[in-house]
């Protein structure tokens, strides 16, 4: 006999594999149910594949949902259909997010380029005034 939960279709995410190194990421998914039905959808997410102790950090109608903020690290998420009456569709298949920001020295070494570029300017923007009020 057939359950409820196996008639509503299971949400897919649209990419399965995500790496940032801003620590923020918009997940998105399709379904293939019925849109003018009471649906939402449940996120979850987890820092091991089995998904021990997951998180709800999403639930509604849309068909994404945009995180930031993630530390370093791998992230686990998963989503599933409920209707209105809770019958619920079966998880995802996961996607994984990998979160690599970037190094300190990098962050440091643009820094550095950024105000050697914007002392340059200064002195260009100040020797170019003085050239034209002595022109005057």
């Amino acid at each position: 006999m057939a359950t409820r939960a196996q008639t509503i279709p299971t949400p897919q995410f649209e990419q399965t594999a995500y790496m940032t190194e801003s620590g923020y990421v918009q997940l998105s998914w399709t379904w293939d149910g019925d849109l003018n039905s009471n649906y939402s959808f449940e996120l979850q997410q987890a820092t091991s594949q089995s998904f021990e102790n997951p998180e709800l950090i999403y639930e509604g109608p849309d068909f994404a949902t945009f995180l930031s903020g993630l530390d370093n690290g791998h992230y686990y998420f998963r989503i599933r259909a409920v209707n209105g009456n809770q019958s619920k569709s079966s998880w995802s298949s996961p996607a994984v997010v990998e979160v690599e920001h970037h190094s300190l020295s990098l962050a440091l070494s643009l820094f550095g380029l950024g105000a050697l570029v914007f002392a340059i300017t200064v002195g260009i923007v100040i020797q170019g005034n003085k050239n034209s009020s002595q022109n005057i």
